[in-house]
């Protein structure tokens, strides 16, 4: 149990000294230099392109899922697809197979091979309305991770 802990711990902080490029659609929209709010279910960017940061009209922009965090004055995006609790999951349990349910016609799956990728799936009425996998280095630090109906993308520099 010691070594569970220890691992984590390692984990969350080597999140911390890393920066992960935000992509949508292939246009870099701006870099997170913190993802160990994810255990809070949100993820926020610093919005470096002047293009996204003149359509948003903020400086940073916030994706989360549960409870709004209270971040300033920053974009919000609620997380529909419940991406955030299954990117929690993968970084710190990597579950064989784990199902959310979000609602009576949704839900999210994540299954974890290997301890270097996770695939998840979203369904809509019983059919995939989404897809994505999550991606680890070789130690289990994280690399990136990518949703391919939306094409969002966040990975390490």
């Amino acid at each position: 149990m010691k070594k569970i802990i220890i691992i984590l711990i390692t984990m969350i902080l080597s999140l911390n000294a890393t920066t992960y490029n935000v992509k949508y659609h292939g246009m870099t929209l701006g870099e997170i230099t913190d993802l160990s709010t994810i255990k809070d279910l949100y993820l926020k960017a610093k919005v470096t392109s002047r293009v996204a940061r003149f359509m948003l009209g903020k400086d940073n922009l916030v994706y989360y899922g549960g409870d709004k965090p209270d971040v300033g004055s920053s974009k919000f995006k609620k997380d529909k697809k419940m991406i955030l609790y299954a990117f929690k999951t993968s970084i710190t349990q990597k579950p064989k197979f784990k199902k959310f349910e979000i609602s009576d016609t949704k839900n999210i799956t994540l299954s974890c091979e290997n301890n270097q990728s996770c695939d998840f799936i979203y369904y809509k009425k019983g059919k995939v309305n989404g897809k994505g996998k999550i991606e680890f280095d070789e130690n289990g630090e994280f690399i990136s991770i990518t949703e391919e109906k939306s094409n969002f993308e966040i990975s390490r520099k």
